[in-house]
């Protein structure tokens, strides 16, 4: 295997930059009238200026091909190489110029200078680009070629010229464009950049060596996103299945658009594959010198910082860095773009360690790179010296840290827990389903049922936030498998599906306050007897409005008293009484962590969408209304016991399996459901 280093980094960026007053002169006004939405959309993403390929009579001054062999000839003149030495073009796009042949082939086409080479062409989204590059990084790290480039482009300025959308029936009608369409207009630009890509580092100046390169998919369980070629995300028919193609443009079959009451999702998976990656130690917040991560909205930023600041992974934002706002959101060129403008910067230092982190919109892939910077093949000698003796410190620090005498108590304060989300991500928030579970190198691995313990410098609080971070995601992602919530997000959801689930929840709300009062019995501490009994007496009747409910939408009472509880409903409340009734059994704390942060989180999304699906009013979806609105007061309170001063290593251990294992069993219970 040989070491894989981007020695060179090239960029095209068509014509000047754009203002934000001069996107509708280069894109058109529908039907001749300004944009409604512009400023507030442009106000979210914070982007202050683009480029196009197009000018003011939307005429294409660029192709897609011609933009990427303007960036890949960069690279090369940067480096200084003949064209010749190239033996690989791996090149990405979200659209390309032509249906067929593939994207590498027409770039190739327009670098007549390269020789003969293998190609490979990436369609996608915003990931596009970081799987080509793997292709072309993986090639040279095997032995089979010795200089690739990895080139990614975007135009997408030419999908939204007004006369594309004026052909649409519904805009000839005197409706305006849907928000879905209009909203990636003011979103998206153009733009392309290259990477050279060799098997040993620059002679002179620095390299990037690209130390891992990590892609995941969660399509097996999320609808699209962000897609084209279809009328609605419900992707089941395609643009050619249309009579004729005028018909499908009439349709807007052909547009691209945006589901934006999805894109929450794209960060919170992004953001538990990067703890997931912590955990697997292959990141180290504190290693970090640089953060690229490719949010295509500012509005995202402030999302992704918070839900890192929650599960105690923050990276400080001075780290940051991004050139969104002067460069706009060039689609899967972006983490291009921007390694080509920190390359070029001066600011990069030998020893310097790069985390890029690319969340993808289409049907919700997630890419994450780590590279190194460094110098001259002699002082990468002496990097990996230097390495080495880091290591074997890092090695002997773990082997102290798995000692019984290291594990210390910590009132160290933390932030608030994962499922304790704000109302505008909560709003939107999706369910998923399960993760790619391969264990190879290219996958990114559940949690071990028992998490390691934290090291002598992580506080116990922070630890036990992580942890209850990852259990939260992994559970919250899974939930979407299950058939009958499926059925909701599937717009399938029927009343009798909706009194099937409330038939199966009654015997877990009947029991709630009866476990924690057993628990609470139990507690030899005051203090957390009397949490405990509090928590019971907040609970105690809320059956009798789940009752209600049921009532109201034509179910009978006796039915859903005397219903009997399902296989997973058994096993929840066998596992779940029988920790109530031990000594002191604190590791509740977990079970109350999923079951009240199911409830403040995904409780009112149910509710919502139940409600739009069957047309019922607020008072017959008010059980699942109440608890989103009331569960944060209970999550407040586990937050002051996960930083008590009394928490202990080997009770958060305890906290997060109970944590684990009451996931599962709520999913069974879930499952269960008929």
């Amino acid at each position: 295997m040989h070491g894989v280093y981007i020695n060179s980094i090239g960029k095209f960026l068509p014509g000047n930059p754009i203002a934000n007053d001069e996107m509708e002169d280069y894109l058109g006004k529908v039907n001749g009238r300004p944009s409604k939405v512009k400023h507030r959309i442009l106000k979210s993403n914070g982007i202050q200026q683009r480029y196009y390929a197009l000018d003011r009579q939307q005429q294409t001054t660029y192709s897609n091909s011609q933009m990427a062999a303007s960036a890949v000839r960069d690279a090369l003149a940067n480096a200084n190489l003949e064209p010749g030495a190239i033996d690989l073009l791996s090149a990405a796009t979200s659209w390309s110029d032509l249906l067929v042949p593939g994207f590498a082939s027409m770039v190739h086409g327009e670098l007549t200078e390269l020789s003969p080479l293998e190609i490979s062409s990436s369609q996608g989204v915003c990931c596009a680009g970081v799987t080509a590059l793997k292709y072309a990084a993986s090639q040279v790290k095997l032995g089979e070629k010795r200089a690739a480039i990895a080139v990614a482009s975007e135009l997408p300025s030419r999908l939204f010229k007004h006369t594309h959308f004026e052909a649409e029936a519904s805009v000839k009608a005197g409706k305006s464009l849907g928000f879905d369409t209009e909203f990636l207009r003011w979103m998206l630009s153009d733009g392309a950049g290259a990477f050279l890509v060799q098997n040993h580092p620059n002679p002179s100046g620095i390299s990037l060596k690209i130390e891992w390169i990590e892609l995941i998919s969660h399509a097996n369980a999320y609808p699209v996103c962000m897609y084209a070629g279809t009328e609605d995300d419900s992707a089941q028919k395609s643009w050619m299945d249309y009579p004729s193609y005028l018909q499908a443009a009439e349709a807007g079959a052909i547009n691209l658009r945006q589901n934006i009451r999805l894109l929450d999702n794209v960060i919170k998976l992004g953001v538990e594959g990067w703890l997931k990656l912590i955990e697997l130690g292959r990141v180290q917040p504190d290693d970090i010198d640089w953060l690229l991560c490719h949010y295509s909205s500012h509005f995202f930023r402030g999302q992704i910082v918070e839900l890192l600041e929650k599960a105690g992974c923050m990276i400080p934002e001075d780290k940051w860095f991004t050139n969104l706002y002067t460069r706009g959101n060039t689609g899967c060129a972006s983490i291009y773009l921007m390694l080509e403008e920190l390359f070029h910067s001066g600011n990069l230092q030998p020893g310097q360690k790069i985390f890029c982190f690319v969340p993808e919109s289409g049907r919700f892939t997630t890419a994450y790179m780590m590279l190194s910077v460094v110098g001259s093949q002699e002082a990468e000698a002496k990097e990996a010296g230097e390495a080495e003796g880091a290591e074997l410190i890092r090695n002997s620090q773990r082997f102290n840290a798995s000692a019984p005498s290291m594990n210390q108590n910590s009132s160290s304060q933390s932030p608030t827990p994962m499922p304790h989300l704000s109302n505008d991500l909560t709003q939107n928030l999706e369910l998923s389903g399960n993760a790619a579970q391969n264990a190879i190198q290219n996958s990114l691995p559940l949690p071990t049922p028992h998490a390691p313990i934290p090291t002598p410098e992580e506080p116990v609080s922070a630890y036990l936030l992580r942890q209850l971070a990852l259990v939260w995601l992994e559970f919250e992602r899974e939930i979407r498998s299950v058939p009958i919530v499926r059925k909701l997000h599937r717009g399938e959801f029927t009343v009798d599906d909706y009194k099937a689930m409330l038939r199966n929840l009654r015997p877990q709300v009947v029991e709630g306050a009866r476990w924690i009062a057993r628990a609470a019995s139990n507690m030899t501490d005051f203090r957390l007897r009397s949490t405990f009994i509090g928590h019971a007496q907040d609970e105690h009747r809320d059956y009798q409005m789940l009752e209600r409910n049921y009532v109201s939408i034509g179910g009978a009472l006796e039915e859903i008293v005397n219903a009997e509880k399902n296989i997973g409903s058994e096993a929840l409340s066998a596992f779940i009484f029988h920790q109530a009734s031990r000594e002191n059994p604190v590791d509740l704390l977990g079970s109350m962590f999923i079951i009240e942060g199911l409830g403040n989180n995904l409780a009112g999304h149910w509710a919502a969408k139940i409600q739009q699906t069957l047309g019922l009013k607020d008072e017959q979806v008010s059980f699942l209304g109440y608890h989103s609105a009331n569960d944060e007061a209970h999550l407040g309170k586990l937050n002051e016991l996960i930083n008590a001063e009394w928490m202990t290593t080997e009770i958060a251990q305890r906290i997060v399996k109970t944590a684990q294992v009451t996931a599962r069993l709520y999913l069974l219970q879930l499952e269960e459901i008929r």
